[in-house]
């Protein structure tokens, strides 16, 4: 079966869906770059949070208006800034099951997602914007205490959820899709960043798939396949330990969910709808 995994960026996509994974001038004026090394003390940190320290990088990432800004991309499709690493606690056990961070959305019970519709190479195609509307859908018929509102437009606000075109979030064409991050200080992450193969190329039911993960990490899930990632087929470990994984009661064993909207990696042939225990696992948090 052909898997999609979460951070392909745009090459080729059109004629084979594999694996497509839920980033001068100097002459005259030196410009010094902005070193990309790991800093130590993101290293323990993360290390400490026990995310997988040999899957961390950091990256230059461009924001919609045109602003850059270092961040750290964890786990392939997982990305944080150093406060937010830094200020995130440890809590919690870590038992066989699906899981959630230690950070959830507890400040507001609405949430506004944007998905983005400027007239440049960040905007949504229309395919896009269908399958964002489906993800959307999918949480909203939940019931959840959490409710979001969807809208198109080129206009956000601080804590909406941005969802959007961006080429520069990997150059690797074996990454993934989309990118999102964990919730802070109460609030969803407000990022959502697809390349522009996923946007182009796949279809409004894989869309569907692919939003509502990234709009899942954005409200606090991590990957249900954490132990193996072998929805991407592969075998390795996403490296959690004793502290920092909270387990979501009722919900299947490490990566016992094949159906989850949040495993690694989907199949080109997605429906994009919750699996019976994502359903399980949302109720129970929100």
């Amino acid at each position: 079966m052909k898997r999609i995994n979460f951070l392909v960026i745009a090459t080729a996509m059109a004629s084979a869906l594999t694996l497509l994974s839920c980033d001068k001038d100097r002459a005259n004026n030196p410009i010094e770059e902005p070193s990309l090394i790991v800093e130590k003390d993101v290293l323990n940190k993360i290390s400490a949070l026990h995310f997988n320290p040999n899957r961390i990088e950091k990256v230059m990432i461009s924001d919609i208006d045109g602003t850059k800004k270092a961040m750290y991309r964890i786990e392939d499709d997982i990305m944080l800034s150093k406060s937010q690493i830094m200020d995130m606690g440890l809590h919690g056990g870590i038992q066989n099951k699906q899981y959630r961070t230690n950070n959830l959305v507890t400040a507001t019970n609405v949430i506004r997602v944007v998905g983005y519709t400027g007239n440049n190479q960040h905007g949504l195609s229309a395919t896009a914007k269908t399958g964002l509307q489906y993800a959307v859908n999918n949480y909203n018929n939940e019931n959840l205490r959490i409710r979001f509102q969807l809208s198109f437009g080129i206009r956000w606000r601080p804590n909406d959820i941005l969802v959007y075109v961006d080429n520069s979030i990997n150059p690797d064409p074996n990454r993934a899709a989309g990118i999102a991050g964990f919730p802070s200080n109460g609030y969803p992450f407000t990022r959502v960043r697809i390349n522009n193969g996923a946007n182009l190329t796949q279809t409004n039911q894989q869309l569907e798939h692919l939003l509502a993960h990234e709009i899942g990490h954005c409200i606090g899930f991590r990957h249900t396949d954490w132990d193996t990632r072998k929805t991407c087929g592969e075998n390795s470990n996403e490296r959690v330990g004793n502290d920092g994984l909270v387990y979501i009661p009722g919900t299947a064993g490490a990566g016992g969910d094949p159906k989850s909207i949040m495993n690694a990696c989907y199949p080109a042939n997605t429906d994009g709808e919750w699996s019976d225990l994502d359903r399980v696992a949302l109720n129970y948090l929100y």
